[in-house]
């Protein structure tokens, strides 16, 4: 009889093991990378193109374009693509980040091939009408202005052109006037543009047959094949200038906090330890910031940190908000735990707990068959695979105390930190 007094033993995770990934071109040469996994007949298609908000001429165009898809193509309205789509049971997700635009489509495998001509028109042919793009434009100007009302907003915009400039595809932050400007001409020709076979990946992920893998290269080869392209890089430097910015936000009651600085990105020896030390630091909810901040200080309640990882360029960013008074002796705390992590070595217990947790996050991305496309598709747009996270798991299971301090000494110069505050001035 099962003893249920006595727990069961509590192992080390010892390897990662990833699925196979089968990879193809469609005839256009469109790369297709297939995961055969899971049990339900559920399936997912993930479209990425190589194009994003460094590519646009005007402000806007890349989160509108990819945002409009669904608004009309080939002759379909938006009512009937939400119908057909809402009859399928099909769900579809947009996204247009810094580099990359993500087109992501769940369905059962019944309806499979009624689903994919229509993600195909969605895709290559939309029509972008007047009406629907005024209504998308009007809602996403006011979420804006709300948006410019918030103090953590505030911050983050004014981090970002601190640390990278304000002409700099990174640092540049989207205006209410830019709206103005903006046209489905400007969509029409990003669209052209960036959506070709060139700049295209497809993940088919889920229980997938040959029969659905021949339909997506019979589907998609029809895509425009596109001019050749290289995505411009945009490397930076650590800022000569200024690095403390205020902005003032009238009745504000509290003020947003962000701290940061350039570090190295992920071809760097140095990122994965660069990782475990941002997971001390303020990655999760045992963090020191959270410890010292959060529960012993009470200036706030909640603070993190976070690596932002581009091709070209990596930073760490600490974000928070807190009352007025508490700014002041927030910014120290942080840079004192800063100079902690150069100062002392971390001790065991705790260099364990954040092994521990790290660990299971990393299980956790690879539980189910769709998690594994997200990462894998992540993975594609960095231009890395699946030996990332092996080198990533090795990493952190070899971790030590005195590699985390010289890490921290090289990278955590509070010389090199910036620091944006919005809120109301005492």
């Amino acid at each position: 009889m099962l003893d249920r007094t006595t727990p069961p033993p509590v192992r080390e995770v010892e390897t990662l093991t990833f699925p196979e990934v089968g990879s193809g071109f469609l005839p256009n040469g469109i790369p297709l990378y297939v995961i055969d996994r899971g049990e339900q007949e559920l399936s997912r298609v993930d479209i990425l193109f190589s194009a994003g908000k460094v590519d646009e001429i005007h402000p806007l165009t890349a989160r509108h374009t990819v945002a409009m898809l669904r608004e009309g193509a080939a002759g379909l309205s938006s009512a009937e693509i939400a119908e057909k789509l809402d009859y399928f049971g099909a769900a579809l997700q947009t996204l247009a980040t810094q580099r990359n635009t993500y087109i992501t489509l769940y369905v059962a495998n019944r309806y499979f091939f009624e689903v994919l001509p229509i993600l195909y028109k969605l895709v290559a042919c939309p029509d972008f009408p007047e009406t629907e793009f005024a209504s998308l434009k009007e809602r996403n100007r006011q979420a804006l202005l709300v948006d410019l009302m918030k103090v953590n907003v505030l911050a983050s915009r004014t981090f970002s052109e601190q640390l990278f400039g304000a002409d700099n595809p990174y640092g540049k932050r989207e205006q209410p006037a830019d709206y103005d400007t903006l046209t489905t001409g400007h969509l029409r020709a990003f669209h052209r543009d960036c959506y070709t076979a060139r700049r295209c990946r497809i993940v088919l992920s889920g229980r997938i047959t040959s029969d659905m893998k021949a339909a997506v290269a019979d589907t998609f080869s029809a895509l425009s094949p596109g001019v050749e392209y290289h995505q411009e890089l945009y490397p930076v430097q650590v800022p000569a200038g200024e690095h403390y910015r205020f902005v003032p936000k009238e009745g504000a009651l509290q003020s947003g906090i962000n701290a940061g600085c350039f570090v190295v990105g992920r071809n760097h020896p140095d990122h994965f330890a660069l990782r475990v030390l941002n997971t001390l630091l303020g990655g999760y909810f045992g963090s020191r910031l959270m410890s010292n901040i959060r529960e012993d200080k009470g200036y706030t309640y909640g603070i993190q940190s976070s690596i932002v990882a581009y091709p070209d360029v990596a930073y760490l960013v600490v974000q928070t908000q807190a009352a007025t008074h508490y700014v002041r002796p927030l910014i120290d705390e942080l840079f004192n735990e800063i100079d902690r992590l150069r100062d002392t070595l971390v001790g065991d217990e705790e260099l364990h707990m954040v092994r521990s947790y790290m660990t299971g996050e990393m299980l956790r991305l690879f539980d189910s068959p769709f998690s594994v496309a997200e990462v894998f598709v992540i993975l594609l747009a960095n231009d890395l695979d699946f030996s990332y996270y092996n080198s990533r798991f090795e990493a952190l299971r070899t971790i030590t105390a005195a590699r985390l301090q010289e890490v921290a000494c090289r990278y955590l110069d509070r010389a090199n930190f910036c620091v944006a505050v919005a809120g109301q001035e005492k």
